[in-house]
């Protein structure tokens, strides 16, 4: 829709419903039953796999061995 069509209504963002606009295209916040699911879920998870926890972290082995590039200047 454009900006000059008559069937366009300008909403200043105070008065904006970001809530309502977002369930107009289709968007469910999650319950916080949904939210505590969830978190028991991956803390079971990390108890069942302690190896999880560093799997996150990568390691860079040649983070020592960092090439150096020489840039000639042209004059």
């Amino acid at each position: 829709m454009k900006m000059l069509d008559t069937k366009f209504r300008y909403v200043p963002s105070a008065h904006t419903n970001v809530v309502a606009t977002w369930k107009r295209f289709g968007f469910r916040p999650t319950t916080e039953a949904e939210r505590r699911a969830r978190q028991a879920r991956l803390q079971a998870e990390e108890l069942a796999s302690p190896d999880a926890a560093a799997a996150s972290v990568a390691r860079r082995a040649s983070a020592s061995k960092v090439a150096r590039l020489k840039l000639a200047v042209a004059e």
